[in-house]
């Protein structure tokens, strides 16, 4: 805007004056803390001025002044101000930014009056809410903060910030303990989740003294801890709970917290002995107290502690009216019992003595709540349960096996133990059952062990499920999935944070670029869902596109291959396209990766960047290395058939694509050994079935082909065909029934006709996920694997971390540098590891002298008759200095399968007359 223009406007518009004016003020003052609230108020004032005029060149005022002045108060106050109705990002960001600044220089009723013009435009802003809580508490004391941090606290129930949370629920503890409990519990789980201990402790003894009546709620923390292996923490913080349920004189659960202490740390005497004060209680009344105690050794702080109390509790509960079990005669009551002798009444047989030594060794205790004792006393209740009340029955039969019972066990006891199901008619029920009891949230099957089934001390939320699962997990993969899914829901808002707080490590400790940008991607998506800026990576787009940039192809392949999951491939896919100068090379690359995942994304991205021959060079790829990447070559010659490649630069022809699948066949029974997954694909993408009728042919892919096929391909066909090993011959007289009856000018091929020489030859060469080597050249290269992983990888681990020390990684050449030989070195490891499982020594007996095979030593006259010497080997063998070839070279193929008398040519003209061919091993 010219100096003329400007002044033209100050005359004819009075608000553009007006800030002119402001804007010429603000480059007076020096610095923030000059500010007044009067001035601000005035400046809010002229925001709403400017909001009413619509006044587009007051906008461009503004914003030009910001260019200027980053740092502008009045710029910054009437944009954001005026753009927060419009839910414009950049004006938050700018007022934001503002109330930051004067939060710095403790200018608090400028940043009230901020917030307070923020919440009137938006009553649920964070940021505001956040400012206000602060100068409100600096101007006018706790107690004013209130209706502000409860509004907070609510509006982030499902994903609270502890911090948030333990203030709100310490400020209403008094009037509201129950809302209180709620908001601290909240907190003191998210606390526990972010390994927060510090803050964690400030609010535990309030939670023991006031709410230390929810049991569940202390086991969930305990769970927590127990997933971070903090057991030593789990026994401090119950120390404090059992004193409180001491008092209470409370001695089952005294006992379960102690015993909790010393699961997880089994050499507290402490607990121990107050472990043995707290049965002395329980049991003050049982006669033979003091002679278990000794029998279990559990003041013996020398023997194992669980062992003991297993003991103790097995028998203490030998006393007079009490159930034991005898594994011939069933169920008994306990009569009578002193140090010598105890006396049991089982059914039809009354009275059985026995000395204690043999009871404890040959009975077996049962509470009275044992679905046995239950069978025992009243046979007929317990049928009345099963009949009425499934789940009932299963929780009786659940508790009675200490709470988890594998599918054998349920049939013994329902068919042989308690005659409720019959053999016959077992399957049915079970199936039908099982099917109730997955609606059972007090129910759930083991993932690890399918057939066992478990009863939840309490319903278990999907929210802790998922959270128990991820900590369970070990697979980085099936980690990732289930955080994956904890995001979907704001009921599992918790998980999703126990999750994120988990990549957020990760991603710290880590060295494995994979990893890096998978930790991003999930913190980026977590951050997205919920404004939690405690759990943000380390790194930015812009520091993984650095590490895109100075990685060869094959560490990014490496990098793809290790991301399984589809969203995150495509952001991969899209990090690589700003990165890469050359991606489309690098995105033609990983469209050879298997299992198919992201390539549909990649072919789109590259048809709309316009790369054509880019993707010209993957089809004629896939189709020339269709033996290499069968998978590949499958889904581009399925979305060819199918229809789905609508693009100009697709030149394959539908006859062109199937006579290619009908080549795959017979190789495919010897690259796929194991199992028949892409021989059945194949076989359904030909002819739509694996099981080949020629009536079910009419509606096949291979039909509307071979209508419009020349001859010479339907030929081909039918003799491809005819020589894949897997398939009944019935099956191949099936198809040639339907070439005839389609096409009334084909005759079944000769026995003698015979497909290209390039099909027979791939008999004599290894297949792709094979690679044939000599011994030597093997040692050699796991001598080169070892050096690289062993030497080269940890020299350049130290590498990192002393660059890394240096700080400012950004600018940090040696850095960047050590990156780079670490994504060269992975990439070599991770290739020459997965080429090493491809490695087998050449037979000495598959060499034959009849024709060339690997192996073979052959004399041969090239055309300008100079007379030469060659060895066939593997890749790693190659040496031309030694007159050693790879079978992969160009001579080493086109010399394979030739016999003495042939001649091999090469494409540039080079031909080579074989005179003589031995074994070279």
């Amino acid at each position: 805007m010219t100096n003329q223009t400007a002044e033209s406007d100050v005359r004819s518009n009075p608000l553009y004056s007006k800030v002119v004016s402001q804007i010429n003020e603000e480059k007076l003052t020096k610095d923030l803390t000059t500010y007044q609230l009067n001035r601000i108020k005035q400046m809010e004032e002229l925001a709403d001025e400017v909001k009413s005029s619509s006044d587009a060149q007051i906008d461009g005022l503004l914003r030009e002044n910001l260019q200027e002045n980053g740092r502008s108060v009045l710029s910054r106050l009437i944009l954001g101000l005026n753009g927060l109705s419009k839910n414009d990002t950049e004006a938050d960001e700018l007022i934001v930014d503002l109330m930051k600044d004067f939060q710095k220089t403790a200018r608090w009723p400028i940043v009230e009056s901020i917030a307070e013009r923020i919440l009137k435009e938006r009553e649920d802003h964070r940021g505001a809410l956040h400012a206000m809580i602060e100068a409100v508490e600096r101007l006018r004391g706790k107690k004013e903060i209130r209706p502000y941090l409860e509004r907070l606290a609510t509006l982030d129930e499902s994903n609270s910030d502890p911090e948030i949370a333990r203030r709100f629920g310490m400020l209403i503890l008094e009037d509201d303990p129950d809302r209180a409990g709620q908001y601290l519990k909240q907190a003191a789980e998210n606390y526990t989740r972010l390994r927060d201990y510090t803050k964690l402790e400030e609010i535990w003894t309030t939670l023991v003294d006031r709410f230390s009546d929810d049991i569940p709620f202390f086991e969930k923390i305990e769970r927590i801890l127990a997933s971070y292996r903090e057991k030593t923490r789990i026994a401090a913080y119950f120390a404090s709970l059992v004193e409180v349920y001491r008092q209470l004189e409370d001695w089952d659960t005294v006992i379960l917290l102690l015993k909790k202490i010393l699961t997880h740390e089994p050499s507290s005497n402490k607990a121990r002995s107050d472990l043995v004060r707290a049965y002395k209680q329980k049991y003050s009344n049982h006669s033979l107290l003091n002679e278990f105690l000794r029998i279990s050794e559990l003041t013996n702080n020398k023997k194992l502690v669980n062992t003991c109390i297993a003991s103790f509790e097995r028998n203490i509960v030998f006393d007079t009216g009490n159930f034991v079990y005898h594994r011939t005669r069933g169920v008994g009551k306990i009569v009578s019992i002193d140090p010598s002798e105890i006396v049991v009444d089982f059914k039809g047989n009354e009275g059985q003595k026995m000395t204690l030594e043999m009871a404890i060794s040959s009975l077996q205790p049962m509470e009275p709540s044992h679905i046995w004792v239950q069978f025992f006393n009243n046979p007929d209740e317990v049928k009345q349960l099963f009949e009425t009340d499934i789940p009932g029955f299963f929780k009786l039969l659940l508790e009675s096996y200490n709470h988890r019972i594998i599918l054998s066990e349920i049939k013994t006891e329902v068919i042989d133990r308690l005659g409720l199901v019959s053999a016959k008619s077992w399957s049915s029920w079970w199936n039908k059952t099982r099917t109730a009891l997955k609606k059972e949230p007090l129910f759930g099957f083991n993932p690890q062990k399918r057939d066992e089934l478990i009863l939840h001390k309490q319903e278990i939320s999907f929210n802790d499920a998922l959270d128990d699962r991820f900590h369970k997990t070990k697979d980085w993969n099936k980690k990732l999935d289930i955080a994956l899914e904890a995001l979907r829901d704001t009921e599992t808002a918790n998980a999703a944070t126990s999750c994120a707080q988990f990549f957020y490590e990760e991603e710290r400790k880590t060295r494995d670029p994979a990893a890096w940008f998978q930790c991003y991607f999930y913190l980026t998506k977590y951050r997205s869902r919920y404004s939690d800026s405690r759990l943000q990576s380390m790194r930015s787009e812009s520091d993984l596109m650095e590490i895109l940039k100075v990685s060869d192809a094959i560490a990014i392949q490496h990098i793809s291959e290790a991301i399984e999951f589809l969203e995150f491939k495509e952001r991969l896919v899209s990090l690589i396209i700003k990165a890469r100068p050359d991606y489309a090379d690098v995105l033609k690359q990983l469209l050879f990766e298997t299992p198919i995942k992201a390539h549909r994304f990649i072919i789109n991205e590259l048809n709309n960047k316009g790369e054509t021959e880019t993707l010209k060079s993957f089809v004629q790829t896939a189709f020339r290395r269709y033996q290499e990447y069968p998978e590949v070559f499958l889904w581009v010659a399925r979305s060819i058939l199918g229809g789905s490649w609508d693009f100009e630069w697709q030149e394959v022809s539908p006859q062109e694509t199937m006579l290619q699948m009908f080549r795959l066949l017979k190789p495919l029974g010897r690259i796929e050994d194991k199992g028949n997954k892409l021989k059945n694909q194949l076989l359904r993408e030909i002819f739509g079935t694996t099981t080949i009728v020629a009536e079910d042919l009419t509606d096949s892919p291979i039909h509307d082909i071979v209508k419009i096929a020349d001859l010479t391909s339907i030929r081909r066909f039918s003799v491809l065909f005819r020589d894949v090993p897997y398939v009944p011959d019935a099956h191949k007289d099936n198809f040639n029934e339907f070439l005839s009856s389609v096409r009334s000018d084909f005759q079944s091929a000769t026995d003698d006709y015979e497909e290209d020489i390039d099909e027979q030859k791939q008999d004599l060469l290894p297949s792709a996920d094979t690679i044939l080597v000599s011994s030597e050249g093997l040692e050699k290269t796991k001598s080169y694997y070892n050096h690289l992983v062993n030497v080269e990888l940890r020299e350049n681990a130290d590498d990192i971390g002393i660059a890394q020390a240096k700080g400012d990684l950004r600018e940090n050449a040696e850095y960047k540098a050590a990156l780079e030989r670490q994504s060269s070195l992975q990439a070599e490891i991770t290739r020459m590891a997965a080429d090493l499982k491809k490695a087998q020594v050449i037979d000495p007996s598959s060499v034959r002298t009849d024709i060339v095979t690997i192996g073979s030593r052959i004399s041969v006259t090239d055309s300008k008759g100079a007379k030469l010497a060659y060895t066939i080997l593997g890749p790693w063998d190659a040496d031309t200095e030694k007159g050693i070839i790879s079978y992969v070279s160009p001579l080493g193929k086109s010399l394979i399968g030739k016999s003495v008398g042939d001649t091999a040519t090469l494409e540039g003209g080079q031909s080579y007359h074989i005179e003589q061919i031995e074994k070279a091993i």
